[in-house]
């Protein structure tokens, strides 16, 4: 499947909320981290996003994942935290909306695409991003573009069946991602 980030505009938020929303806290949980509590709502999803996005000055882009044949939006993700002092910026809120979208090397196509904007464009040294331990096939998926692990945290999160989630930071490095281009 041949994939396109565009911008992402406030009035789709609905369809984030409701793909959420499909699933449980934990999932909510793996997705936004402490963000948000469940369920997900438009106002806090604005109020989480109240100085704007698309802009340096909001410190974050958001992205729907388009499926270029049909033009649907099948997942959305930002990159945000955006510090130009430092050069940085976490991808966070990656969404496949549908397990029938998963597996399928769309995670991996688009990180390429996020790595060449935070790279090439926003001119950007390092982008970090979270993942949980148990999300292994995400990691994986990470780890296909270049990301590699830098700094754990035990006992991040209690799940729903009790299980504590590690959290676990990843880091691709503009030298690395150039190299490897």
């Amino acid at each position: 499947m041949e994939i396109v980030l565009q911008p992402l505009s406030v009035s789709e938020f609905p369809i984030i909320m409701d793909a959420v929303n499909a699933q449980d806290r934990d999932f909510m949980y793996l997705w936004a981290g402490s963000t948000y509590t469940y369920p997900l709502t438009i106002e806090q999803m604005e109020q989480h996003y109240g100085k704007g996005v698309h802009s340096i000055e909001a410190g974050v882009f958001l992205y729907k994942i388009v499926d270029r044949e049909t033009q649907r939006m099948i997942g959305s993700v930002q990159i945000g935290r955006i510090d130009p002092i430092r050069k940085e910026a976490v991808v966070g809120r990656f969404l496949i909306h549908s397990e029938h979208h998963r597996g399928q090397g769309i995670g991996e196509k688009v990180l390429r695409g996020l790595a060449r904007i935070g790279f090439e464009e926003l001119d950007l040294e390092r982008i970090l991003l979270n993942v949980y331990h148990i999300n292994a096939r995400a990691i994986r998926c990470y780890e296909k573009v270049g990301f590699c692990k830098t700094y754990s945290k035990k006992k991040l999160y209690q799940a729903l069946n009790g299980e504590y989630w590690d959290g676990i930071e990843m880091t691709l490095e503009k030298q690395a991602w150039m190299a490897a281009k």
